[in-house]
């Protein structure tokens, strides 16, 4: 009787966790808290998403808005241009995202809704408008997590249905390669496009892409080719459980993942967040990995920080969006802040 109680509480607790992992732990305890940001820009009201830096201007995306992204001189801090109005139109946009690089230096716009890749440039006469960088190629449409090299671009597609997690097109021949997650679950899931949703950063110097994961503290490591290299696991529960009934993972009890990243030539940068829901708290860390996966350096955010960053590795400068509550006008403000990186 002992012995069947034991095959069943071993049964048990199998089905209870979602995979057998032999992933690589890296240790996060040492991570530096970044405080005493510098204050760039601060909003009452608009609802910035995404920055980037080119020379001596400052762009920045917003949603909420009625045209969606604007331009300032870094030093003045004054908005020189706004572009791209809300709508359907030449030059308008509805939701656009920066196509992220670590070999060009453009300002380059995904605007999947819209099925256009455009550059923000300036034209005879020095002024800033939308261009068409590239034609959206039809197998790659919609994307997101865009990703552009000389030759590739990766980055995931929203509305999956295949089963795949990320893809590589190559420019060249116009082929694409769609790659799956490297691990599966014990359990089915209802929806795989959802679960396994990545975070993309590509190099295509180092022959690499860095794919973390919004709901699982793993990040994985491929070549251009797709091939699984290593995968990386950043506290021991890294995978959450799936609800057998909703075929759901059970995030109710908190999790940790990464949300953002961004890609220079050495290194990758990645934004992870952990919730803890009985706690009432979320933290966001920053992950300085190279483009094998190891660890150089984390730093613990002490603000509440969100969207898209830019780091400036020069500069060893990062730039990011704040969020808090400002008592005195009862309202929720934003400002882009930079910190300084070892």
């Amino acid at each position: 009787m002992k012995k069947v109680l034991y095959i069943i509480f071993c049964l048990f607790i199998f089905s209870c966790t979602s995979v057998d992992d032999d992933f690589d732990f890296v240790d996060l305890s040492k991570s530096v808290t970044l405080q005493s940001p510098e204050t760039i820009l601060r909003f009452d009201d608009k609802y910035p998403v995404s920055v980037k830096v080119k020379d001596s201007l400052f762009f920045v995306i917003y949603v909420k808005a009625d045209t969606c992204v604007d331009v300032y001189n870094i030093e003045t801090k004054r908005k020189i241009k706004s572009l791209g109005p809300v709508g359907h139109g030449a030059d308008d946009l509805i939701n656009p995202n920066f196509i992220l690089s670590a070999d060009n230096d453009r300002v380059l716009l995904d605007e999947e809704n819209l099925k256009k890749i455009v550059e923000i440039a300036k034209d005879d006469v020095g002024n800033m408008r939308l261009k068409e960088y590239i034609p959206y190629p039809d197998s790659i449409f919609m994307s997101s997590e865009t990703n552009l090299s000389e030759n590739y671009i990766a980055g995931r597609k929203v509305d999956g249905i295949s089963g795949k997690m990320f893809y590589v097109y190559n420019r060249n021949t116009g082929k694409i390669l769609e790659t799956k997650c490297p691990f599966t679950l014990s359990e089915p899931i209802a929806d795989y496009n959802y679960t396994f949703a990545p975070i993309v950063a590509l190099n295509e110097q180092q022959k690499r892409i860095i794919v973390g994961m919004y709901f699982f503290d793993l990040v994985h490591v491929y070549d251009l080719e797709g091939k699984h290299i290593s995968t990386f696991k950043f506290s021991e529960r890294c995978i959450p459980d799936v609800n057998k009934n909703t075929r759901r993972l059970t995030l109710e009890n908190g999790y940790s993942g990464f949300i953002r990243c961004f890609p220079t030539e050495k290194y990758c940068y990645l934004l992870r967040m952990t919730t803890d829901p009985a706690a009432g708290k979320t933290e966001k860390m920053l992950i300085q990995t190279d483009w094998n996966g190891n660890l150089v350096h984390s730093y613990r955010f002490a603000d509440n920080v969100s969207g898209q960053f830019y780091i400036d590795e020069p500069a060893h400068r990062l730039y990011i969006i704040r969020n808090s509550w400002d008592a005195a006008i009862n309202e929720e403000v934003f400002e882009i802040v930079s910190f300084k990186l070892k």
